[in-house]
């Protein structure tokens, strides 16, 4: 079974498309979060966080099988989002955090969320990208992720978009063992992943589409057509996500 560990849905109605087409491109299992009902918000409130959560509840419940819940929460709304925490991770069905864009990874309001997850023994997924036009106001490059996983070395954070991070983000988090990447991030590039690997070995990798946004065909090609060991495929389509969700 290959898992995908980084799916959005705007509504709980998205899951079913998303799963048939996933479903096409033999990915049998999908971590799913929202960033919002119809649009996503850089500084939601909390109704909308609320929200989005219940509408990956809904999904996961319809598709158990197909759909894992990851917890969307705002480190601005800070004991709102801890409640939200406890009612859909340590009350509920879901497996991971995820954290957006209203606060950089590094920022102290992130803190009680990590220890949060480190409590819990979840993975954070954290939105990271360098990018060459610069980065939104709060938006996290892998050397703020950094930042984060030096004050909790027990908490596994997953920074999405290793193809945006590219590879000064790579060695940026090489040195740091709790935190793993994602194969999101733009358009398949040649070298990229081969290179993660040999800095940070196929155990620190994850599959991740970023879907909807990006096509799950496309995005699991960058895998698939990488210069890499039939076991390192292994690793990165499923057997890490796996590891690293306990799923």
């Amino acid at each position: 079974m290959i898992i995908d560990s980084h799916v959005h849905i705007a509504g709980a109605n998205e899951i079913d498309r998303l799963i048939e087409s996933a479903s096409r491109s033999e990915i049998g299992l999908l971590l799913v979060s929202s960033l919002g009902i119809g649009g996503y918000r850089v500084y939601p409130t909390v109704e909308m966080v609320v929200a989005a959560n219940n509408s990956v509840l809904e999904a996961a419940k319809r598709f158990p099988d197909a759909a894992r819940g990851v917890c969307y929460a705002d480190p601005l709304h800070t004991e709102e989002s801890l409640a939200e925490i406890d009612r859909c991770i340590a009350h509920g069905p879901m497996y991971g955090i995820k954290l957006w864009v209203a606060a950089k990874a590094s920022a102290p309001c992130v803190e009680p969320i990590a220890r949060k997850a480190v409590e819990l023994d979840v993975p954070i997924l954290q939105h990271a990208w360098n990018k060459a036009t610069g980065e939104g106001e709060n938006e996290s490059t892998p050397a703020d992720v950094v930042v984060l996983a030096r004050k909790f070395p027990k908490l596994r954070i997953q920074m999405a978009h290793l193809y945006g991070a590219g590879f000064r983000g790579i060695a940026d988090i090489t040195p740091y063992p709790n935190i793993f990447a994602d194969t999101s991030g733009g358009e398949p590039e040649a070298g990229i992943l081969e290179y993660a690997i040999t800095q940070m070995g196929a155990e620190r990798i994850l599959f991740g589409s970023d879907a909807p946004g990006r096509g799950f065909a496309v995005q699991l090609g960058k895998v698939t057509g990488s210069n890499i060991s039939e076991e390192d495929k292994e690793m990165i389509l499923w057997k890490n996500a796996k590891r690293v969700y306990k799923l």
